[in-house]
């Protein structure tokens, strides 16, 4: 493993956006035919790594950088900020919450309210988790830029230390820890790791290995959280992003998807998939819905076996949710919902 001071191109970081993207995606496919419950664990366990490389991707393309407080958070309220609240208000209009009354500055007193309290749909807690990191991040970037290698390497450390291990302590031993350690907490250990790691290149028997690892790791958290559950151990710390294992499986998929050789004509094909990603995540959850009750469609969730149909499913609603992004964001007013 050598370090290297600079990376000659970021094909790789819309290779993380799009198979992020469909991994999202594919994790929010109901699907009620045939097939194991292995199957769609591991399925799932896949798709645990995709928001956590979103962390670790947005570390290393903004930890680096040098601009004013007033240009960094100008991009991010255009980027992020706004998009969330617009979405946030597409999700309540439908669900048809507070239609009973009818229109009035209390039912937008009310939206504002339920978007500041938490998520109005599952998948936007991204957005509280990433909005957070971004405030934090001028400060982030100070540390960063007067660092040492040292310094890193020990908040990466602490970070794995106080969270995903000591959750694991916690939550199958009678080990509790009393210490106030909020500083580093959540999902700050992501943003760090994707600049660290983003300072490495690896030869390929490292690769290799780390792939195998991978491999053996999803294997792994599927048969544990599947016994869990049939055990009704009454627990998700295995499935959890903050989990030792998923934190392991998401550095992994990280280091082998940024040194994937991406040609030209690979990447004609990804660019516009990475363009949009930010905007199937927003709307992929309507579009697999309407779906799931579309004549001639809805019985495909319930046909065949999970093998199979999961992916082609999440596929499915993959690319319906890119052909709408691509529609918006080429309208003028509408496109800022989907920057």
């Amino acid at each position: 493993m050598n370090t290297t001071s600079s990376s000659s191109t970021l094909r790789w970081v819309d290779l993380i956006r799009v198979i992020g993207a469909f991994l999202v995606v594919m994790a929010h496919v109901s699907y009620k035919g045939e097939g194991s419950v292995l199957v769609s664990t591991y399925y799932f366990v896949l798709s645990r790594v995709a928001v956590p490389l979103f962390f670790m991707m947005s570390g290393f393309l903004l930890l680096k950088k040098e601009e004013p407080y007033g240009v960094f958070f100008r991009k991010r309220a255009v980027k992020v900020v706004v998009p969330f609240f617009i979405w946030s208000v597409i999700y309540l209009l439908w669900k048809r919450e507070g239609f009973e009354s009818g229109f009035s500055l209390d039912l937008v007193v009310s939206y504002i309210v339920k978007i500041i309290r938490g998520p109005r749909e599952n998948h936007l807690w991204f957005f509280y988790a990433l909005i957070g990191l971004y405030l934090f991040t001028p400060i982030l970037r100070v540390f960063v830029a007067r660092a040492s290698r040292l310094d890193l390497y020990y908040f990466c450390a602490l970070w794995f230390l106080v969270v995903p291990i000591f959750s694991l302590l916690q939550e199958f031993t009678p080990v509790k820890i009393g210490f106030e350690l909020y500083f580093v907490a959540g999902y700050t250990g992501y943003f760090l790791l994707g600049h660290v790691l983003g300072l490495f290149e690896y030869t390929r028997i490292q690769l290799y290995g780390l792939a195998a690892l991978f491999l053996f790791l999803s294997l792994v958290t599927t048969y544990l959280d599947f016994q869990s559950n049939l055990l009704k151990w009454n627990t998700q710390y295995f499935v959890s992003y903050l989990g030792v294992n998923i934190v392991l499986l998401t550095v992994i998929a990280f280091i082998l998807l940024r040194e994937i050789p991406i040609s030209d004509r690979l990447y004609a094909f990804l660019a516009p998939l990475g363009r949009a990603s930010f905007g199937i995540y927003l709307v992929h959850v309507i579009v697999l819905a309407i779906l799931e009750q579309l004549p001639g469609v809805s019985g495909w969730f319930s046909a065949g076996s999970s093998v199979y149909m999961i992916p082609l499913l999440g596929l499915l609603g993959f690319l319906v949710s890119y052909v709408i992004v691509a529609i918006i964001q080429k309208i003028p007013v509408l496109r800022w919902s989907m920057p």
